[in-house]
């Protein structure tokens, strides 16, 4: 067991907890029409920050209306549950406190729009693979367009891996694969209202060193760091990532080395779990 995951454990009090922050299981229609929720995880979260919020009294502001007055209870209740999935329902306080902490520089900074993507797609199978699969080849490519019809396509092809896909009606995927693009827009990954065209996404230092304390954690290391899959869903090669690493040397949150195959990588900084 490396530091961090024994930190990690230690901090949360479960030997399971990274592996029920991830999202591995079959894909699920969960995000069907909520998409992103930066504004009102942003109204959440800065309220956690200037006011001390427990997750349980931000529960009670949002389904009582205090947080988002013009919605009904059931649309309260949709957002909030859709919210704590995301970032609370982790048993890891340095994903919520961080994202607090963070609501300082605005709700359309890099800093809390690309922790919060970061979050989205770990907590949903389906967008981290439509993310780092079709969006990352077709960025490779240089085939930047992309569809509703594309994602219903890739839905289609992962229907064996997934039998939870055959039981979604025509609707259902249609409003999957709807809000998951207009959810990726939000974050940055495309632009576009009705063409939409794959563009890389501003990715702070702070959310580079989120993933790669989970990737620590979850048992990778050195090279491993560098070609796991996960840095597609910032639309970056290994080079890319290298190049993200390094930066986080210059700033002595790592040790970072990188020298043919070998690559050594050794964290300087370690995460606030506890905070």
């Amino acid at each position: 067991m490396n530091l961090l995951s024994h930190k990690l454990e230690k901090e949360t009090a479960s030997p399971n907890v990274l592996a029920r922050l991830r999202d591995v299981g079959e894909f699920s229609s969960r995000n069907t029409s909520k998409g992103a929720l930066l504004s009102e995880s942003f109204l959440l979260f800065k309220a956690m920050r200037e006011n001390g919020s427990t997750g349980a009294e931000l529960r009670e502001s949002a389904l009582r209306g205090q947080a988002f007055p013009r919605a009904s209870f059931e649309n309260r209740q949709r957002i909030w549950d859709c919210i704590h999935y995301r970032y609370f329902a982790p048993p890891i306080p340095w994903v919520s406190s961080s994202l607090a902490a963070i609501t300082i520089q605005g709700v359309g900074s890099s800093d809390f729009t690309s922790l919060a993507y970061l979050y989205f797609c770990l907590r949903d199978h389906l967008t981290f693979a439509l993310v780092t699969q079709v969006l990352w080849e077709r960025w490779r490519a240089r085939s930047l367009a992309i569809s509703v019809a594309d994602v219903l396509e890739f839905l289609d092809g992962e229907s064996e891996n997934n039998p939870a896909i055959k039981k979604w009606s025509p609707s259902t995927r249609t409003k999957v694969a709807q809000s998951t693009l207009a959810a990726l827009r939000d974050f940055g990954v495309l632009n576009g209202i009705y063409s939409k065209q794959i563009q890389r996404p501003t990715i702070s230092h702070e959310t580079v060193f989120h993933l790669l304390c989970i990737l620590l954690a979850e048992g990778r290391h050195g090279r491993a760091v560098i070609e796991a899959p996960d840095w597609g869903l910032f639309l970056w090669s290994e080079d890319d990532a290298s190049k993200a690493l390094a930066e986080l040397a210059q700033r002595r949150w790592i040790r970072f080395e990188r020298g043919g195959r070998t690559v050594i990588l050794e964290l300087i900084r370690l995460p606030e779990v506890g905070a």
